[in-house]
């Protein structure tokens, strides 16, 4: 009964009603009702149709555009009109696709005017990183009355938005150790060949004689051994398991945590000043190779983690890769989600034995989690036993 007692049936049924009573009676009240009711349902059928004709969706600026996730959007998209009544109540969507996911955005104009551009994206927010291709752009209005609602399917402009990820600040819990580069500008003193002494310290057991310093032995009564001056640098390399479906795009997801863990970690290596190597194991990641040239930049970083897409191959792939690059006194951060299979972990950071390098697993958990669970937890003790540092930071 609900169903054929809309708004419409109802006002055209009453509109009926009232035309028979006013032939019938000839009543002049009668007919001023019936033409007040006629006019009121002849406009609520016509404006919302009238409300989306002359409008327009145009680019107002080329190129793309960056913001981070969860933050206002300030899309380079505007609505213009070109008749002279103005629209009311005009409802915008947006379609943008990324990753095989869709997300549709709404949002409502109050008032659209002639000769007026106003900009989309004032209350748009994007829940999860990506980079967002816009799909569609439809426009629907009921005003005044609700009665019917027009729909109108918009030509779209191309434009494609970087969602940047928000990173989970992070306190690195391990002091910055310093490896050996030719090419560094820090300095750090050890044995080995150099040819600038950088100071002599009394012999300890096991040292290599050969480094011994006579000399200076003679002249303090005991064997000094000589350490050289080397050009070192702070190296951290940072390996992230992407999300895969369904996991991909989901903002509430451990695995899209673990990237803003990631960014978060990378933060804190570059304002620490050091050399910062991501390797993503996909083909966005501009340096995941090994003899690519570190990240001097957050922004670079945000990009590259806000586009990384699953590899085909499987993560301890792409940890091998990692170790396989590293030197000893590097340090690496390995970031999973708290979902990952201890065992599987476990068995992917066996690489580095052996190595010389620091490796700190990064655990992210859910952005709901109010604390640690119990498959976060088994899995920071798996690590922890296999001898690895451990990090876990919620949101």
């Amino acid at each position: 009964m609900e169903r054929w007692l809309s708004k419409s049936r109802v006002l055209l049924g009453l509109c009926a009603v009232l035309l028979i009573a006013a032939l019938n009676r000839r009543d002049p009240m009668v007919y001023g009702m019936f033409l007040f009711l006629a006019v009121v349902s002849f406009l609520g059928f016509l404006l919302p149709w009238l409300s989306l004709r002359g409008m327009a969706v145009r680019l107002r600026a080329a190129g793309d555009t960056e913001v981070t996730e969860g933050s206002v959007c300030e899309l380079a998209i505007v609505v213009e009109r070109s008749v002279p009544w103005p629209a009311f109540m005009v409802d915008v969507e947006t379609e943008w696709e990324w990753a095989s996911k869709r997300i549709v955005l709404r949002q409502t104009l109050p008032v659209v005017r002639a000769g007026h551009a106003l900009p989309l994206g004032r209350r748009v927010r994007f829940p999860c990183r990506g980079r967002y291709t816009l799909q569609a752009v439809r426009l629907s209005s009921g005003f005044p009355l609700g009665l019917v609602r027009a729909h109108h399917d918009m030509a779209r402009p191309e434009i494609a938005l970087h969602v940047l990820p928000q990173a989970q600040p992070v306190q690195w819990p391990l002091p910055w150790d310093v490896t050996e580069d030719p090419q560094g500008e820090l300095s750090t003193r050890k044995i080995g060949p150099s040819f600038e002494l950088g100071l002599l310290r009394p012999y300890q057991q096991g040292q290599p004689v050969g480094r011994v310093n006579w000399r200076a032995s003679a002249r303090a009564g005991d064997l000094v051994i000589q350490h050289f001056q080397h050009s070192g640098a702070i190296r951290l390399r940072v390996v992230v398991d992407l999300p895969r479906a369904p996991a991909l795009g989901d903002p509430d997801s451990a695995a899209e945590q673990a990237i803003r863990l990631a960014a978060g970690v990378c933060d804190a290596a570059l304002a620490h000043g050091a050399d910062l190597f991501v390797h993503l194991a996909s083909n966005v990641a501009p340096n995941a190779t090994p003899d690519a040239a570190p990240f001097r930049d957050v922004a670079m970083v945000r990009r590259a983690l806000a586009e990384a897409l699953p590899p085909d191959a499987n993560f301890s792939l792409a940890v091998a890769g990692v170790a396989a690059a590293s030197s000893p006194g590097e340090q690496v951060a390995v970031v999973v989600s708290e979902t990952m299979a201890p065992g599987a972990l476990t068995q992917a950071l066996a690489v580095f034995a052996g190595r010389g390098c620091t490796v700190v697993v990064c655990i992210a958990m859910a952005r709901c989690a109010a604390q640690a669970s119990a498959q976060a937890s088994a899995l920071r003790q798996a690590v922890e036993r296999a001898g690895f540092a451990t990090f876990m930071e919620t949101s």
